[in-house]
Parts: structure tokens; C-alpha cells; sequence
């Protein structure tokens, strides 16, 4: 059984599961069942020598981010396509014929020459994600896997994966980051080309589940390039379009791309961003016909968590730990903002006496000191935004009136309300990271698989709405502590209260959706009190994908989680 070796990807670089392979034939610890290591595996699995024109089944992988491999076109039965969402798969098994005959036994797997030369079936079509044929991926070539297309034999295929991914204009800043504390690390932003070649090299290559014994890949992958609302929109007419293109008999979505409350813009800034309608409506559609959404989540507990309006509505939750927060409409904000700004600071201080934070004797006052009085400090927040963009503070009924005319007023933007929010006093955010085991919530608590924490600097009110205004700043163990005036016992008590509020968080998250999530970031804000003794304040539920700071490994974690959770 052979693999299909592109002109833009070396024999070196092919499975993770077959390069680290030696020739004992061991893989990541597990005995192959044919000695000899891979070649022999396939020469084993390939039933005698094969005759020219026969018809075989060889495994294709292209690489999608690339603008100039050659993909395969679904669901347009050989028709071009002149526009709108376009279905590309990039993996899977195809059929073909052998243009030579094959011996298997005569096979070295160094020796590209020596493997099967295979004619792909002409009712295949081979484009660019942007469509344009490649006519010399139909030519015959050398493949590595190859098997003869008969009875018993079906191409294995655990599981159909689909990446929905930006198919617009291009931007750089999706990949060429300049590293800080607060980026996506070494694997760049989820919705990069270079952050979904690593999900492909150390998630799906790397996932023992989806290869059998001998090495052969158990799954296809599909891509649905969209560039904008319009597609997306399109994307709700096509879903049983899309299904049919996903032959496993499992399928599960990666949805990456960002949903906004902004019209489309053609500036590259704005690449990636959908509007959230259109994007919504596309993914339950695709829900509709039996395509899981994956990642980040599905479609109606993904709307929820990053609208933000959960911030105001379980914030009268005694076990949640919130701060008070309302939400301002953008109507009564247009009609009368003064009003607006009067009545949101009047429901906070009503919030907050109904769900007072519990005060020991000698604690400062919660979650602040200068609201000990009344509300008069906050923030204004919109949903559907992230890195801290579209945050800002106030303090007064009148500054808040005017960011309520300055959130709400923007060119472009389509939020019909904002969130305001108390003020909370904290030293620092410590960021849970939880993924959950195969059989919660019977098996609870659970602990978290990683704990980092992280600093913002003052902020700068001389910046304008929408870009970041504080500096931010990964924080060790040791940097906690050193802050803390080496308080162990608080850091302590800081982990053990937060991994308590974290066990109703992620209830609750089954109460929105029964499934539990593959894994999930919670963020807490942290103050010390006094020796021994912390504050929580919970911040906020960060979707899957979202930066894991200092933890290198963060993201193939998760993503190997993801797929557990597709395969089950």
C-alpha cells in the first residue's frame, strides 16, 4: 500500500506516523505487524504483482495552503466553477489504473523509481484553491500507496474532516506575526494557512487512530474556501452538497474563521472575519445534514460564548463569581445616550446588590474599591471581538455615555447592543486549561491539564476603539510569586478556589449543549488579599483556539482532543 509523493512535499516530510518508523517496523512505540519496517508493510499488504491498466485505489494529499498545489474539486460533477464557496479535498483515496507493471515485491521505499506508476481517473479535477486547473496533476506519477480495486478490499475511512477556511484575499498578518507574549505561539493564528498545515502535520498525521496497522491513512479531508457573507450565505443552499462530498462514515467540521458584527470589508485586516449571521446560518446548516461542528464548538454554544451576553446573564449567579454587567442596546443609545448611560450604571448597582461577591472581615471591598459605593467605574465591551479591541474603560455617567456613543457608532458596525460591565481590581489573569476525559461528567472534578497566567499593563486611553490599549505579559510561576511577596499559601489558595468556580462553569456549559466540549480555556482574575488568601473573579470562556501562552504543546493537545471527539 502506497502514498502519492507531491512535487511540493518531500518523502521526508510525509506521515508522522511513518517517518519516525525504523526499520524494525515500530511506530511511536507500537509493533508493526510486517518486519522489514514500512516497505515491507506494503509490498505484504499489496497481494502480488499487479498487471499495467489495472485498476487501483492509490492515496492523494495535497497541501491546501499552498496556492499553486492541485486539489480536487467535489460536488460540481466536473463542471468549473465561476465563483462562490469552492469544495476542495486535499486527502483521500482515489481511483486510478497503473500505467506499468508493479512488482511489490521489488519495491524500495527509498527509490521513488521502483514504486507504482499510477493514471489517475479522468473524472477527476484537479484545481488550485483558486480554481485554476492543474493539468498536470491528472499525468501518471509515483505514488506509495497503492492497493488493486477489488473485491473485498474498500479504502479505509474512519472519518471526514472539513476545514471551512478563508478563500479571499490573502492577509500576512495571518502568519507573519511578530512573536510576543500574547500571539498564537510557534503555530500561528487558527485561521492561517500555517495554523491548519500544523492541525494536518501533528494532529491528524499524528493521531494513531486514524492510520490502521499497516500504515494506511483512515480518513479524507475537504475544504470549503469562503470569502465572505455572500458565500457563506451560499453555503446554507449547499450543505447537502457538501455532505454527499464527505464520504466517512463519521464527519466533523473545523469552522476557521472569526464571526463579526461588521459589514464586509475588502481591506486585508478584515480577512478571516465573517459576518456572524451569515456565518451562523452556514454552520447550522451543515449541523442540519449531519456535519459535526468541531472546532471551536458547535454553532449555538459558539454564538453564545463569543456574544459575550452570557457575561450579563449569569452574572447574577452566586457560583459564578462575575462581575455585574448589563447590556445597553444600541437603539436606546442612538435616541438618548445620557439616558442609556444613567439607567446601565443604575442595573449594575442593582446586579450587584442582588449577587453581592462574599466580604470576610478585613477584605477589601469586591470586586473593587472605587465601587464600594456604587457603580460608577467599568468597561464597555462589544461581542464578537477579541484581543481586547473592543474594551473600553470609563469612569463617570458622562464618560460612559460617551463610549456608549463611541462603541455604538462606528463605521460598519452591526452590533445592536454592547455589554457594560463593573470594575474588578486584580494583580493578574491565571488561565485554566480543561479537557475534559472521555467519561465526564461522571468522572468529576476535574483538575486542569494546564494552568498559565498572564499581566496587562495600564491602559492607554489615547488609542482608539478597536485597536489594543494595555501591553500584556506572560507571568510565570515564579513571576506570580515574586509579585506576591514569595506568598505560596495564596497561590495556593488562588488555584484551589479557581478550580472549584471552574467546576460550575463548565456545568453550566452542558447546559447549553449536552455534548461537553473537547477542551476549553477559562479565565480568572486574581487578587491577593492579604497571607494565604486570594480573590477570584471569573473573566470569561475562550473558545477552542485561542492562545495558550506559555504552553508549547497546548495546541496538538487540543487538537488531538478534537479529533477523539470526532472519532467517538
Amino acid at each position: 500500500l502506497l502514498t502519492l509523493i507531491h512535487p511540493h512535499q518531500s518523502q521526508k516530510s510525509h506521515l508522522c506516523l511513518l517517518r519516525d518508523m525504523p526499520a524494525d517496523g515500530t511506530s511511536n512505540g507500537n509493533k508493526r505487524p510486517h518486519p522489514g519496517g514500512y516497505a515491507a508493510a506494503a509490498a505484504a499488504g499489496a497481494q502480488g504483482p499487479m498487471q499495467k491498466g489495472q485498476e487501483v485505489f492509490f492515496y492523494y494529499e495535497a497541501d491546501a495552503g499552498k496556492d499553486d498545489s492541485a486539489l480536487i474539486q467535489r460536488g460540481q460533477s466536473g463542471k468549473k466553477q465561476t465563483g462562490g464557496p469552492r469544495l476542495l479535498a486535499s486527502h483521500g483515496w482515489l481511483l486510478g489504473t497503473l500505467e506499468a507493471p508493479f512488482d511489490p515485491s521489488k519495491l524500495d521505499d527509498s527509490n521513488q523509481e521502483t514504486w507504482p506508476l499510477v493514471l489517475p481517473k479522468s473524472d477527476y479535477s484537479f484545481v488550485t484553491r483558486k480554481g485554476k486547473a492543474v493539468l498536470a496533476a491528472a499525468m501518471p506519477k509515483r505514488v506509495r500507496r497503492v492497493h488493486a480495486a477489488a473485491a473485498p478490499f474498500q479504502p479505509p475511512n474512519k472519518v471526514s474532516l472539513l476545514f471551512v477556511r478563508w478563500g479571499g484575499e490573502y492577509s500576512k498578518w495571518m502568519d507573519d506575526q511578530e512573536p510576543n507574549d500574547g500571539d498564537w505561539g510557534k503555530y500561528g493564528s487558527p485561521p492561517s494557512d500555517e495554523y491548519m498545515g500544523h492541525i494536518v502535520e501533528k494532529g491528524i498525521k499524528c493521531h494513531p487512530d486514524l492510520f490502521d496497522s499497516e500504515g494506511n491513512p483512515q480518513f479524507e479531508l475537504l475544504h470549503l474556501f469562503v470569502q465572505g457573507s455572500q458565500d457563506a450565505w451560499q453555503v446554507v443552499q449547499m450543505n447537502h452538497r457538501i455532505r454527499a462530498a464527505m464520504k466517512g462514515p463519521k464527519r466533523a467540521a473545523f469552522w476557521m474563521l472569526w464571526p463579526a458584527e461588521w459589514e464586509d470589508f475588502d481591506d486585508p485586516d478584515y480577512a478571516c472575519y465573517c459576518e456572524r449571521q451569515s456565518f451562523f446560518a452556514a454552520m447550522r446548516a451543515c449541523e442540519g445534514v449531519a456535519i459535526r461542528s468541531l472546532f471551536p464548538h458547535p454553532a449555538d454554544q459558539y454564538e453564545l460564548l463569543t456574544s459575550k451576553t452570557w457575561m450579563a446573564t449569569l452574572s447574577l449567579h452566586p457560583h459564578a463569581f462575575l462581575p455585574a454587567a448589563t447590556l445597553v442596546s444600541k437603539g436606546l443609545v442612538k435616541m438618548d445616550a445620557a439616558a442609556a448611560a444613567q439607567n446601565a450604571l443604575k442595573a449594575l448597582h442593582h446586579i450587584r446588590a442582588m449577587n453581592p461577591m462574599p466580604v470576610e472581615p478585613g477584605d477589601p471591598p469586591a470586586p473593587s474599591e472605587v465601587n464600594k459605593d456604587g457603580v460608577v467605574k467599568g468597561v464597555v465591551k462589544l461581542g464578537w471581538s477579541w484581543e481586547n479591541r473592543f474594551v473600553v474603560n470609563f469612569t463617570g455617567v458622562k464618560q460612559l455615555e460617551a463610549r456608549l456613543k463611541e462603541m455604538m457608532g462606528q463605521q460598519g458596525c452591526l452590533a445592536s447592543q454592547c455589554l457594560v460591565q463593573e470594575w474588578v481590581d486584580f494583580d493578574f489573569e491565571m488561565r485554566h486549561y480543561y479537557l475534559p476525559p472521555a467519561d465526564y461528567p461522571e468522572k468529576s472534578p476535574i483538575e486542569p491539564t494546564r494552568i498559565e497566567c498572564n499581566a496587562w499593563g495600564p491602559p492607554d486611553e489615547s488609542k482608539s476603539v478597536g485597536v489594543s490599549r494595555a501591553s500584556f505579559s506572560k507571568l510565570s510561576e515564579d513571576g506570580v510569586l515574586k509579585k506576591w511577596e514569595g506568598d505560596t499559601a495564596a497561590w495556593e489558595d488562588a488555584k484551589a478556589k479557581s478550580i472549584k468556580i471552574a467546576q460550575f462553569l463548565m456545568a453550566w456549559m452542558l447546559s447549553v449543549e449536552h455534548n461537553p466540549f473537547p477542551s476549553m480555556r477559562l479565565d480568572f482574575m486574581v487578587k491577593r488579599l492579604g497571607p494565604g488568601k486570594a480573590r477570584i473573579v471569573f473573566g470569561e470562556y475562550c473558545e477552542q483556539g485561542a492562545c495558550c501562552l506559555g504552553w508549547q504543546e497546548g495546541p496538538p493537545t487540543i487538537w488531538k482532543a478534537n479529533l477523539d471527539a470526532a472519532l467517538r
